[in-house]
């Protein structure tokens, strides 16, 4: 039983790891696009979390990077930390469920961000459609946080249901009743002959 779930938390340590590499790398691609095609030409404007890659709207729409960066880093930190700690601190795993937790929520602000963007700017009275598209970066942020959760858990190195209550170390005891009977165990496992006195 120990062998399995020590193999459980190192892999859930590994997916920890990798889930915060992605919420990383996440920050640093397009969050999010707004493209208008005006008269045969196209405007468009591109952010990650942390700045604006591309602004041909010239501030006439105010945009503007979503801007999670940092919870996202954060978060990351907090997971690498807990999963790398936890070998000599066991106690330090809860902190990859905080760091799952965290970069789920930044994850949920992220897409809530984009479709609050896309109400707001489908009612501008507006002569040309304005098309709002969600980044790579938003995408990969949610699957990180979808590794991040499940990588949490299994790092708990919670027990399986048939697995809840520990084994015995293998000895087996049984209980003669005090009365004598010849069905019973005799308590070496072979009958002692008992010699009569002589008188």
């Amino acid at each position: 039983m120990t062998g399995t779930l020590t193999t459980r938390r190192v892999l859930g340590a590994v997916l920890v790891v990798v889930a915060a590499g992605l919420a990383v790398a996440a920050t640093f691609l397009s969050a999010y696009s707004v493209q208008v095609v005006v008269r045969g030409q196209t405007l468009r404007f591109e952010a990650t979390s942390w700045v604006v890659e591309r602004d041909d709207f010239r501030e006439v729409l105010l945009l503007e990077p979503l801007e999670f960066g940092q919870p996202a880093v954060g978060a990351a930190l907090v997971m690498a930390l807990a999963a790398v700690l936890a070998f000599r601190i066991p106690a330090l795993r809860v902190g990859s469920l905080l760091g799952a937790g965290l970069l789920a929520g930044v994850a949920w602000a992220a897409v809530s961000r984009i479709q609050g963007l896309l109400k707001g700017l489908g009612e501008i009275d507006s002569p040309v459609p304005i098309e709002v598209e969600q980044g790579e970066g938003v995408t990969l942020l949610i699957v990180a946080a979808g590794v991040a959760v499940v990588a949490a858990v299994l790092h708990q190195e919670l027990p399986r249901a048939d697995q809840a209550e520990p084994d015995g170390d293998g000895v087996v005891v049984h209980q003669i009743d005090d009365e004598a009977d010849d069905t019973d165990t005799p308590p070496y496992g072979y009958p002692v002959i008992v010699e009569p006195k002589s008188d």
